[in-house]
């Protein structure tokens, strides 16, 4: 089988593709990985839903996507951001989005990694979905317990498929899996808790069923500030909120409205909402309540001008 093999060695850099990106819905909840409409907080990103089945044409993206664990009442669940590489030279995209997921600090303090920098990754990707990953041991040096090995991996997978795909390497509706090797080795323990013996795949359960896509963290949005997330069923009690920063009372709020008995209320709620609301600082908050009473929030801090 024919297989594309790429070495990354810091400084390594991301691939810049004018690709058709995706957009779409799944009822696994999986993550969208390409993005489509240029966001308004953050020029020459798209953002997009949790779907990698569907695909519509879009822009390009120079951006990796990266995603990180939660913390608090949201700490099983990955969120993902889009972060730019340090050098936009071609290299090799997907073991640069490693480099970034382990080296890096999210820009969202409610956001975590639990990874130890490396700069020495090498990957494969094959045209049947599978990427192999090639990490050195001391990426593991953390010692965690089986359920927070298990969401560290989780957020390595979502990381590499995303950034396959972003960069035009595997097909959006390609079923993927990431083989993990250790220093060339598979068999590994991972962070002394996991066997990393066999293939692993997107676990749809931990992307976040609540979901502030964009505006994303600390970033500028002009008149009207367009609010997108989604919102997935089992949290259908849902609103968003824009708050002055330095205080509690919203200046702005909706509900998210649910569909009823059609095949997207099975996948989830993607809401775009436009917002018109003083220049200043705000945080913009969604959140989500399910029937057994847990809320499950995301919210990002967003500088609003005057266009």
């Amino acid at each position: 089988m024919k297989h594309r093999h790429y070495s990354a060695r810091r400084p390594v850099a991301v691939l810049s593709v004018g690709l058709a990106l995706t957009l779409g819905l799944s009822a696994c909840g999986s993550a969208a990985d390409r993005a489509t409409n240029a966001s308004s907080t953050a020029p020459r990103i798209a953002s997009a839903p949790m779907s990698t089945d569907n695909a519509y044409e879009g822009v390009a993206t120079e951006q990796t996507p990266v995603y990180w664990a939660g913390s608090g009442d949201e700490a099983r669940y990955l969120f993902r951001e889009f972060r730019t590489a340090a050098n936009a030279d071609t290299v090799d995209p997907v073991a640069e989005s490693v480099v970034m997921m382990t080296t890096l600090s999210p820009l969202d303090e409610d956001y975590r990694s639990m990874w130890t920098p490396v700069e020495n990754v090498g990957t494969s990707v094959s045209p049947d979905g599978t990427i192999t990953v090639d990490l050195p041991s001391n990426a593991f040096a953390s010692r965690l317990s089986a359920e927070d090995a298990e969401l560290a991996l989780q957020q390595l997978v979502y990381t590499v498929s995303a950034a396959a795909v972003t960069a035009g390497l595997l097909d959006a509706a390609t079923a993927k899996e990431v083989r993990v090797l250790v220093d060339g080795e598979s068999g590994y323990k991972a962070f002394g808790s996991v066997d990393l013996d066999e293939p692993i795949t997107r676990d749809a359960s931990i992307a976040a069923p609540v979901w502030l896509i964009d505006p994303q963290t600390n970033t500028e949005s002009g008149q009207p500030m367009t609010i997108f997330g989604r919102v997935l069923p089992d949290f259908a009690s849902a609103r968003w909120e824009v708050i002055p920063q330095g205080d509690n009372e919203a200046v702005k709020s909706g509900e998210i409205s649910q569909p009823r008995n059609t095949p997207a209320s099975t996948a989830g709620t993607e809401f775009r909402v436009p917002v018109e609301v003083p220049a200043g600082d705000y945080t913009v908050r969604v959140t989500g309540e399910n029937e057994d009473g847990d809320v499950i929030t995301d919210d990002h801090a967003v500088t609003v001008v005057e266009d």
